[in-house]
């Protein structure tokens, strides 16, 4: 039997101190995944001191259970975003989603952060006739607007081993990473060169403003605070009322699984997906397949749950689809196979910014691009919580106006 453990958890995760939480503080960040680690850094950065970084049991965040794809874009094709939102505003988007991907590119390169970074692409490949043409769409829009986008041809796809696929769309600004890797080594720098002080403390119970400060309760007591961040993603509505009663986020539950060791090559090593994003891969580790996705094909779509389990109708649905799409002759024995907690959003886009309460900042909502989004709204996040100059686009990430 596979696994019941994320691949990425083979790297340990760095925890925190496990001492009683100080009476008060000035900022604390609740969740110490990547968008918790990243408001953290940024803040730091940006000259901010004194902040605590509180985690909420670590292991089973999504940011360590998802597949280390760091990709432009959103939820939604070009074509798609361009029918929701306008292209003049589907413009914008993309280049902040563009941006955002590139702010974790050179922060691994200015602080030398050894994550398994790689910038090398990623491909989109289309299963039935109408995501072809959506594909073709959102080329010709993408290119139209200055972003490079390339169709991959049917032959083409197939001389890369892949099969019963029509057609692909390739993207070299894709790029994966290590996530564990890439959240120990910027934890432990914020720690290092801005004085973080990082708590473990199991079940946060609710954080909530009390007449002008900030009360979050714990299995350990109470703590006041001057201003909190909720970088707590699908779980926002079990601590914030805020979340909870305007629905913002709705949990859902993603899978993976990892192969054991192949002979034969995998058609690509850089992230790939099929059908509209719904199966999503790459090579890890020692020529390893991981691969995950197929909710869409169950009933209820795995929505609603906060249970870790893993479905064994996902797990054979992938283990078909790896049959049916990809060359290899030999069986494939799986090694890991694991399930997360995503956020998906209200609006398709994460929430940043402050709450009802302008002491209560939200960072959660991610849908699926935690990776890139997680650490590039954390930036944008402490721009807001600083009074610094932020984008137009940014408005469309208001939690109270959402």
């Amino acid at each position: 039997m596979p696994k019941n453990l994320p691949y990425w958890l083979e790297e340990s995760l760095l925890m925190g101190a496990s001492d009683t939480l100080p009476e008060r503080a000035s900022v604390v960040i609740i969740g110490a995944g990547l968008s918790g680690v990243s408001a953290a850094y940024w803040l730091g950065k940006k000259g901010l001191r004194g902040i605590i970084l509180i985690d909420n049991t670590p292991e089973i965040a999504a940011s360590v259970r998802n597949a280390g794809h760091i990709l432009y874009g959103s939820v939604e094709s070009m074509a798609r975003l361009c029918v929701l939102q306008g292209k003049k505003k589907a413009k914008e988007i993309w280049q902040f989603s563009v941006e955002i991907c590139h702010a974790v590119r050179d922060t691994i390169k200015d602080l030398g952060l050894r994550v398994d970074y790689a910038q090398n692409g990623y491909l989109v490949c289309a299963l039935e006739e109408a995501e072809n043409n959506e594909l073709l769409e959102s080329i010709k829009i993408l290119n139209e607007l200055g972003f490079q986008s390339t169709y991959v041809t049917q032959k083409k796809i197939q001389s890369l081993g892949f099969k019963n696929v029509l057609g692909g769309r390739f993207e070299a600004g894709g790029a994966q990473a290590h996530p564990v890797k890439f959240r120990n080594a910027l934890l432990q720098y914020a720690k290092d060169h801005y004085g973080l002080k990082y708590f473990s403390q199991k079940n946060i119970k609710s954080v909530e403003d009390t007449s002008g400060t900030v009360k979050i309760t714990g299995e350990r007591g109470t703590m006041l605070c001057d201003a909190a961040v909720l970088a707590t993603n699908a779980y926002s509505p079990l601590l914030s009322d805020f979340f909870r009663d305007r629905q913002l986020v709705e949990p859902f539950r993603g899978q993976i699984q990892v192969s054991k060791p192949l002979a034969e090559k995998i058609p690509v090593s850089y992230p790939h997906s099929f059908d509209h994003g719904f199966e999503y891969a790459l090579a890890v580790g020692e020529n390893r397949l991981l691969i995950g996705g197929w909710r869409h094909a169950t009933q209820g779509k795995e929505l609603g749950l906060y249970d870790l389990g893993t479905n064994p109708e996902i797990f054979s649905g992938l283990s078909r689809f790896v049959e049916r799409h990809y060359p290899f002759k030999e069986p494939v024995l799986w090694d890991y196979s694991w399930s997360g907690i995503m956020a998906a959003s209200k609006t398709g886009f994460p929430f940043i910014g402050p709450t009802s309460s302008p002491l209560i900042f939200a960072l959660a909502g991610f849908t699926g691009h935690g990776f890139s989004w997680a650490h590039g709204s954390a930036h944008l996040l402490a721009d807001i919580i600083l009074g610094n100059k932020i984008p137009s686009v940014a408005t469309l990430f208001n939690p109270v106006i959402s």
